[in-house]
C-alpha cells in the first residue's frame, strides 16, 4: 500500500484537510457538555501545534519543513483527546453504601489547568514526536499518543499500576446493574458498574440504584459529560468517522479501525465468560468510551506510524483491540487504548513485512 501522497488527486495536505474538517465537526459537537472550554481548548492547541511549527521550520529548514495543515490536524487531536469533566464531577469519588470508590484525577480536567496541560502535550507532541521523530527517517509512535503519555509520566503511580487502585473502578468481576446489600462492599461495587457509569459520565445527579440500563447506554451513545472531548457523543464519532472513510476511502487505513472494534467486541465477550455479569454492558463500555472510539477512528489510522499493507492493518488493530481490553481490566488503566497504540506502533516496522506481495519470475 503507498502513501496517499502517492496518488494522482490526494495529496497529503489534501488529507489533512479532509481529516481537519472532520475534527471540527467533533469540536463543535463537544461544545453541548463543555461550552466554551473545549472550544478554547481546541483552539489554544492548534495555536501551538501551528506556531511550533512554524518556528521549527525556520530553524530546522529542509530536515523539519513547514506542515501547517498536519500541524493543525494534531494540534486539533491533542484537544480531543484529552478528558474534561463538569467542574462538580471532576472528583471521580463515589459512594455507595457508605463505601468510597475513587479513580484519581490524572490530568486537570477542567479550566483553567486544562489549557496548561494541553498546550504542554501540544509543545511535547510538535518538538520531540512530529519533528523530532522525522529527524529518523520514520515516526514510530502517533504523536499525540506519544506526547500525553510523557505529560503523564510524573503521574505514573496513579496511571498505570494496579496496586494503586485497590478501591478504584474495576472491571474484573461481574459488572451489571443490580444491588445486593447482603454481598461484600467489593460485590456491591461489582453490581452498580453501571449506574456508576451514568452517574459519572451524565450530568444528571440520580440515586444509583435507580438507573436503568437504557439510561447508561444512551449516555455512553449520545452526549458523555466526563470523556476524552473527542469522544463527547460516541454516535458523532461513528457518523463522522465513516462519513469520513467513504469520502477517502482509498486512502485511509480503515481496515485497522474495523479490526479493532470486532476485536474489542470479542474480548469483552470472552471477558464476560470469565466473569459474568452484563455482557452488553461490558461490550458497551469498551466501545463507547471516549478514548476508544475516537481513537478507533482518528488516531489509530495514523498514516505514518501505523502498517503498510493490509494484512498488516488487520493485525495491527486486533493487537491494538486485544491490548486495550487487557490494560484496562487488569491495570485499571480506563484509557488504556492510548497505551495500547503506542505498543502497537512499535510493532509497525515489522509489520509492513508482512503481506507484502511478492514479485513473480
Amino acid at each position: 500500500m503507498s502513501e496517499p501522497k502517492e496518488y494522482s488527486w490526494m495529496t497529503k495536505n489534501t488529507l489533512m484537510t479532509y481529516t481537519f474538517i472532520a475534527l471540527t465537526i467533533l469540536t463543535a459537537v463537544s461544545v453541548i457538555a463543555w461550552w466554551p472550554t473545549s472550544i478554547i481548548l481546541s483552539i489554544i492547541a492548534v495555536t501551538v501545534s501551528v506556531a511550533l511549527d512554524y518556528l521549527l521550520s525556520l530553524l530546522m529548514k529542509s530536515k523539519g519543513p513547514l506542515n501547517t495543515m498536519s500541524a493543525a490536524v494534531f494540534g486539533l487531536i491533542v484537544a480531543l483527546s484529552y478528558t474534561l469533566a463538569l467542574p462538580n464531577s471532576s472528583s471521580f469519588v463515589f459512594t455507595i453504601h457508605l463505601t468510597l470508590y475513587y479513580m484519581p484525577e490524572l490530568l486537570p480536567m477542567t479550566a483553567p489547568m486544562a489549557y496548561v496541560y494541553v498546550a504542554a502535550i501540544a509543545s511535547v507532541g510538535i518538538i520531540l514526536f512530529k519533528k523530532g521523530q522525522g529527524l529518523l527517517g520514520r515516526k514510530y509512535v502517533n504523536p499525540a499518543a506519544g506526547a500525553k503519555l510523557l505529560v503523564f509520566l510524573p503521574f505514573l503511580k496513579n496511571t498505570l499500576l494496579a496496586q494503586a487502585h485497590a478501591n478504584s473502578i474495576s472491571l474484573t468481576g461481574p459488572i451489571g446493574y443490580s444491588f445486593n446489600i447482603h454481598s461484600s462492599a467489593k460485590d456491591i461495587f461489582y453490581g452498580a458498574f453501571g449506574p456508576l457509569l451514568y452517574e459519572c459520565f451524565s450530568n444528571t445527579a440520580r440515586a444509583s440504584d435507580s438507573v436503568t440500563p437504557a439510561e447508561v447506554f444512551k449516555t455512553l451513545i449520545l452526549l458523555k459529560y466526563h470523556s476524552w472531548v473527542g469522544g463527547a457523543s460516541s454516535l458523532a464519532v461513528i457518523l463522522v468517522g465513516i462519513g469520513f472513510f467513504i469520502a477517502v476511502r482509498p486512502y485511509v487505513k480503515w481496515r485497522i479501525t474495523l479490526s479493532y472494534l470486532v476485536t474489542v467486541v470479542v474480548m469483552a465477550l470472552i471477558m464476560y465468560g470469565i466473569y459474568g455479569g452484563d455482557a452488553l454492558l461490558r461490550i458497551g463500555f469498551e466501545l463507547f468510551i471516549g478514548s476508544s472510539i475516537f481513537l478507533a477512528f482518528f488516531m489509530a489510522t495514523d498514516p505514518a506510524t501505523t502498517p503498510l499493507t493490509y494484512l498488516g492493518q488487520g493485525i495491527f488493530g486486533v493487537g491494538l483491540g486485544v491490548l486495550t481490553v487487557l490494560i484496562q481490566m487488569y491495570l485499571n488503566f480506563l484509557g488504556g487504548s492510548i497505551l495500547a497504540l503506542i505498543i502497537m506502533n512499535l510493532t509497525s516496522p515489522l509489520l509492513d513485512k508482512v503481506g507484502l506481495i511478492k514479485p513473480t519470475k
